[in-house]
């Protein structure tokens, strides 16, 4: 590293890029800028709050190991569309005032030039439907690729999706993934390992189903349909359905006063109605020729029923043709076909006015 040339603080909250006890710098090395994630363990010494120091210390030094061992097995399985990891090490800093810790790991991932893909569309046009079915194929393809390797992703949403004017979109940070048959992870007892805004509905409500793809792979499959509402009406699905609970039948970590008191089974009829209430009334925002496929691809990936999220030709089918997001690829690939064709229209048109 010749030259820092940003700083990102961390965030508590998980939402920021760096995550909870981490800070991202962007970096740059001769021609060549890249993006890097260090371990904040000074941060976590100095915090007020109410933490066990050792808990907290253990679990986040053990994250960011496992999410640097993933990011390498990422890159030598070739994935292209998740984010590659391009150097790690730990680096002596010079003591500043209030400094515990001299010595800092690190890890040094590609930079995304298009920025996360929220910030990316509201620098950009947001009606580029092109771009957006482009973007969301990219995520699936990085979710299969994740999915093959039997890795589950679990904080997919909109500032972990990252774009390249190359290579397209790239599903980035896995500080919170999970390895089958791995039980060692720092997160590995969370009910909830993301962030809460964009958790499955069982999640919300405490449950753990027994079965990898139930509890990983289809939670995984839930925040990709939440992506899908977020970049083409603007919304998350968890806040589409909260809009259309009854509160005392929403998880209390909706409604703090009066929720929590219905199970997910006895909620999950009211989380349908609300999930369909909400995707019909969507529908009229999107063009007629996109707007059926678009709503039963999100049906098919986010239905809070988890046991039926999948592409429809394969559940109830062997379990080796996995959740069917090859379909979901092909979907969004002649999606975005039919939008290229469709703004040619609309240049013509405008052209001959």
């Amino acid at each position: 590293m010749e030259e820092l040339l940003g700083v990102g603080k961390a965030d508590p909250s998980g939402e920021g890029t760096g995550g909870s006890f981490s800070v991202s710098y962007r970096v740059r090395k001769k021609e060549s800028e890249a993006f890097l994630k260090a371990l904040d363990l000074d941060r976590i010494l100095n915090s007020d709050d109410d933490l066990d120091l050792l808990e907290v210390i253990n679990r986040e030094t053990t994250a960011f190991a496992q999410e640097q061992r993933l990011n390498h097995h990422c890159a030598k399985s070739r994935m292209r569309q998740v984010v590659s990891i391009v150097d790690h090490g730990t680096v002596k800093v010079e003591r500043k005032p209030g400094d515990k810790v001299l010595k800092v790991h690190y890890m040094i991932l590609e930079l995304a030039d298009g920025g996360d893909v929220r910030g990316h569309l509201k620098q950009n046009s947001h009606n580029d439907l092109m771009a957006k079915f482009g973007y969301l194929k990219d995520v699936i393809l990085g979710v299969g690729q994740l999915h093959e390797e039997e890795i589950s992703h679990q904080d997919l949403k909109p500032s972990n999706v990252m774009v390249f004017q190359k290579f397209g979109a790239k599903v980035g940070d896995l500080g919170r993934a999970s390895i089958k048959g791995y039980q060692g992870g720092a997160y590995e007892g969370w009910v909830v390992r993301g962030d809460i805004t964009y958790a499955p509905p069982e999640q919300l409500y405490g449950v753990v189903p027994e079965e990898w793809r139930d509890r990983h792979e289809r939670s995984d499959l839930y925040q990709f349909g939440s992506l899908v509402t977020f970049l083409l009406f603007g919304i998350s699905l968890n806040s589409m359905i909260k809009e259309r609970m009854p509160s005392a039948i929403g998880p209390k970590c909706w409604f703090p006063e009066e929720g929590g008191g219905s199970t997910y089974l006895q909620a999950l009829p009211y989380l349908q109605q609300a999930f369909f209430e909400g995707l019909e009334e969507c529908r009229s925002s999107l063009p007629e020729w996109a707007s059926a496929k678009v709503i039963e691809l999100i049906v098919q990936c986010s239905n809070p029923d988890y046991t039926l999220r999948g592409s429809r030709k394969v559940l109830g089918k062997s379990q080796d043709l996995g959740l069917g997001l090859n379909r979901f690829v092909s979907v969004l690939e002649n999606l975005r076909t039919e939008a290229a064709k469709q703004s040619r229209f609309e240049a013509k048109r405008r052209g001959v006015q």
